[in-house]
Order: C-alpha cells, then structure tokens, then sequence
C-alpha cells in the first residue's frame, strides 16, 4: 500500500512525469495538475499527503498558490515543496517565510528526495534543508553545486531511460497486437479467396458440363434432322418416279 499521495503541480507535463517517477520509487502515488487554479480545486476534493509546486505558472504563480494553501482550512497543513529551478538564499528565505516546507531543485537526487519524504511523513521535528546538502572536507562549494546538479541530471536521465524502454516496450505489445490482427485478417482474406477459388471452379465445370449435354443433344438433334431429311428425300425421290412412271404408261 502507498505510504501517501503527492499533488505535483507544473505546466511542464515532462517535469510532471519525472518527479512522478521519482516519488513512484518513494513509494507514493501522485496526480498532477499544469495550473494552481486547477490544484486548489484538486486539494477541495482530493487528500494530499504532500505538494510540490513550481514557481512559474501560467495564471497565479508558485508563490501567490503556496499563500492560498496555507491561507485554507483544507490545505493549511499540507507541507508545501516549492518544485523550481531557481535556487538562491532569497528565493528559499521567501519560500520558507510563506510557509513552504523547502525548496527542491528540478534536478533532485532521489535519495535527497527520498530523505526528504521520509522526514516529513514521519512528522520528524529536526529542521533540515532540503535545498542543501553538506560538503565534504575535499569539496569546494563549486564542487558541491557541480555534483549535485550533475547527479540530478544524471537521475532525471535514468527517469527518462526508464521511460523510454517502458515506451518501447508498449510499442513493441502494440505492434505484436497489429501484426496479429494483420495476420488474422490475412488468413481470413485467404480463406475467403480460396473458397470463392473452389466456388468458381465448380460453377465452371458445371457450366461446361451443362454446354457439353446442350451441345452434345444439339448434335443429336441434327443428325436426327439429318436422317429425316434423307427419309423426306427418298420419298420425295419415290414419288417422282412413280408420277414419272404413269405419265410413261
């Protein structure tokens, strides 16, 4: 069972997609909305455990939408996550003096995000910031920047394979499903040539049987007339010498 669900709202349906398979990995389930008008009225019929929210919004932006959550009964408790690629010390004061929870970067680690999950579903006390990590005593703060920005890339790529193969694989079902409708209806355009094939044969052969039996009966017919007609002749020849014989006398 789904440890909770996530409203992830951006009008980029790719961003959309790859936090969703991100939080999928956390084991939460997600909708998402592409305006903050069309989240407000998802959190009044819905229940959210979490929202992650970008900045630049067509309508209201990120920050005007964070007020209005926390400014409503229903939604005043949801912890708010600004989802942005804007990433300085003002931008998160400002979030935080709002009411958001934290600020993540569009190209978050999924094991910062993962941590991050955790601590808010376990309604952890300890403050932490989502929008740093600590550095290591061999890492610069450009090193660090460099790091993180180069992992989340690296894991919004992963995202994006998964993606893919999972696109490829449905193309793959669908083009074995069209292959086999095409080969149904193949063999069934076969089939129903081969039997109007045997069909026509058969209505040949008959024809040429029933034209052999006309011929055949015609043949006979004449050589009946024909033999008549010889009869007729020798009567006709009978008749002439008999006149011819009394004309004699």
């Amino acid at each position: 069972m789904p440890r909770g669900n996530a409203l992830i709202v951006d009008d980029s349906s790719t961003a959309r997609i790859i936090l969703a398979r991100l939080l999928e990995k956390a084991d939460l389930t997600s909708k998402g909305a592409s305006s903050a008008e069309e989240a407000l009225s998802m959190v009044q019929h819905e229940h959210f455990d979490l929202i992650f929210l970008d900045h630049l919004l067509p309508g209201m932006n990120g920050f005007e939408a964070l007020e209005k959550f926390k400014s409503r009964p229903d939604s005043k408790n949801i912890p708010v996550f600004m989802y942005t690629s804007q990433n300085a010390d003002r931008y998160l004061q400002d979030a935080k003096a709002r009411g958001a929870a934290g600020v993540i970067g569009k190209q978050v680690e999924r094991e910062q995000l993962v941590q991050m999950i955790d601590t808010i579903l376990a309604d952890s006390d300890d403050e932490q910031d989502f929008a740093t990590t600590e550095l290591s005593p061999y890492q610069t703060v450009a090193d660090q920047s460099y790091l993180r920005r180069l992992t989340g890339r690296l894991s919004t790529l992963e995202i994006a394979y998964e993606e893919a193969n999972e696109d490829i694989r449905a193309m793959k079902q669908h083009m074995a499903r069209v292959d086999a409708r095409f080969q149904e209806e193949l063999e069934t355009r076969v089939g129903r040539m081969r039997r109007l094939w045997m069909l026509t044969t058969l209505v040949f052969v008959l024809v040429a049987l029933f034209l052999g039996l006309q011929i055949n009966s015609v043949s006979e017919t004449v050589d009946g007339l024909n033999t008549q007609l010889g009869l007729i002749s020798q009567m006709i020849g009978g008749l002439m010498e008999l006149i011819g014989g009394n004309g004699g006398g």
